[in-house]
C-alpha cells in the first residue's frame, strides 16, 4: 500500500509540473520574453540608425484594442506604402489592448512587430486596466517619453487622468514644460497624447495648464491623439497650436503626417 500511494504522490507532482508549462495560471500573470520587453527603446535604437533628411514622415494608428484583425490589416498595408513613401516610424497612439491583460499586449505588439520600420506606442486608457500598466511598462517603457528625431523633438504623454483618479499629476505638466523648453538639439516639438484635453477623461483641472504650457514657448507644430476614434482637425483654444484626431483602426484607414520646413500635411490610406 505505501508503495502504491509513494506512486501516485510521484505520478501527481509530474502531471503538475508538466502542467504548468501548458496551461496559465492566471490571465493577469506577466510573463514577456525578451523580443517583447522595452519594445519603445529597442525601435528608437533602429530609429537612430536611419538617415535623416529634412522630411519626417511618420504614420499614425490608435485604439486597436478590439480590432487584431484590423491592426494586421494596417501593419501589411504600411509595409506596402512604405516601399514608395518610405516612412520614417509608426505610432501607435494608444489602447493596443482592451481590458489591460497581457495576452492582449502580446496580440498587439505581434502585428507590430511585423512592420518594416520602427515603431512606437503610447499607454491608453484601456491599456491600464487591471494591472496593465504594469505590463505596458515591462514591454513598452515608460508612461511619458520623448526623442529628437532631426530637429523635431517628439514627446509621448501620459494623458490618462482618469485611470489615475484625477489626482493632478496626469497629465505631469512639469515634465512636459521641461521637453518643451527650447534647446541646441531642437527646433520643433511635436506632443502625442492619447486623451484629449477636450474629454472628460482628462482632469479638468489640469486643462488649462496643459493648453499653456503647449503654447508657452511657440515651438509646439501639432498635438496629435486617439480615443475618439474618428479622424479630426482642429483647434480646441483660440491659439495656433493644431490638434490631429487619428482614425482608430476598426474605420480601416491611417493617416500619415508629414514634416517638413517647420509645416506639416496630413493625408489617410484606406486599408
Amino acid at each position: 500500500m505505501k508503495n502504491i500511494i509513494k506512486i501516485l504522490f510521484l505520478v501527481s507532482i509530474a502531471l503538475f509540473t508538466s502542467c504548468t508549462e501548458a496551461f496559465d495560471y492566471s490571465t493577469y500573470v506577466i510573463d514577456f520574453d525578451e523580443v517583447n520587453r522595452g519594445v519603445n527603446n529597442k525601435n528608437l535604437q533602429k530609429l537612430k540608425t536611419k538617415s535623416t533628411t529634412d522630411t519626417i514622415k511618420i504614420a499614425f494608428t490608435g485604439d486597436s484594442h478590439r480590432f487584431y484583425d484590423e491592426l494586421e490589416s494596417f501593419v501589411n498595408k504600411v509595409n506596402q506604402v512604405n516601399q514608395t513613401v518610405d516612412f520614417d516610424f509608426v505610432v501607435h497612439v494608444g489602447d493596443i489592448a482592451d481590458f489591460g491583460l497581457p495576452k492582449q499586449y502580446l496580440w498587439g505588439n505581434s502585428c507590430m512587430m511585423n512592420l518594416n520600420v520602427p515603431y512606437f506606442v503610447l499607454l491608453g486608457n484601456h491599456d491600464m486596466v487591471g494591472n496593465g500598466g504594469q505590463a505596458y511598462q515591462e514591454m513598452f517603457g515608460g508612461y511619458n517619453y520623448s526623442f529628437i528625431y532631426g530637429e523635431v523633438k517628439f514627446i509621448f504623454l501620459n494623458s490618462n487622468s482618469r485611470e489615475f483618479q484625477f489626482n493632478g499629476k496626469v497629465p505631469d505638466i512639469n515634465w512636459l514644460n521641461n521637453q518643451l523648453k527650447p534647446a541646441d538639439d531642437f527646433r520643433y516639438a511635436v506632443v502625442i497624447f492619447h486623451i484629449p484635453p477636450t474629454d472628460a477623461d482628462f482632469d479638468a483641472n489640469l486643462t488649462e495648464n496643459f493648453h499653456e504650457t503647449l503654447a508657452e514657448y511657440n515651438n509646439v507644430l501639432f498635438g496629435v491623439h486617439g480615443h475618439l476614434h474618428h479622424f479630426e482637425i482642429y483647434k480646441p483654444f483660440s491659439d495656433s497650436i493644431t490638434y490631429v484626431n487619428v482614425y482608430g483602426t476598426e474605420h480601416r484607414k491611417f493617416n500619415t503626417i508629414t514634416i517638413y520646413n517647420g509645416e506639416f500635411k496630413v493625408n489617410e490610406y484606406a486599408f
